[in-house]
């Protein structure tokens, strides 16, 4: 049987992403770009407003790092230069992983790869953000949920 700590976290995260889905085209973010920091928030160790600070400053890490690949490969070009960069910011991101804020080291390929995948698009890198908010509010809602239906029984 389907317990209401399974159902209404669920039904919370579908509410959330669904309405995430109609307005983030409105803004003009790419939906999927919020997915990809849902995830991230889903994903690290810890959850509320605690793993915040971790979270995005891993994610955005990986954001910066994608950019500085994206920047730099326009000018400088190659696939030399494009392993080299794969080098050094792989290493970076796991190098930094040895730090209490950046130890979130999946957040920082998420950030990462979502920036390679939008192409370096401002907007997805927004959305990628805001998608760590919006694994917040799925969490919170879920777990609201989940205690007014347990103050009910």
């Amino acid at each position: 049987m389907f317990k209401a700590s399974n159902v209404l976290p669920a039904f919370a995260t579908a509410l959330l992403c669904t309405v995430w889905m109609i307005l983030a085209p409105m803004a003009g973010i790419p939906g999927w770009s919020g997915f990809a920091g849902c995830t991230a928030y889903f994903a690290a160790p810890g959850k509320d407003t605690k793993s915040l600070p971790a979270t995005f400053a891993c994610v955005a890490s990986g954001i910066a790092y994608a950019l500085l690949s994206l920047n730099l490969g326009a000018l400088i070009g190659g696939q030399a230069f494009g392993l080299f960069m794969t080098f050094a910011t792989t290493f970076l991101m796991c190098f930094a992983g040895g730090s209490k804020l950046l130890s979130f080291v999946p957040g920082a390929f998420m950030g990462s790869f979502s920036t390679f995948a939008a192409g370096g698009d401002m907007y997805a890198v927004g959305g990628i953000l805001l998608g760590v908010l919006l694994g917040l509010a799925c969490d919170t809602l879920g777990k609201a949920l989940v205690s007014a239906s347990a103050s009910r029984s």
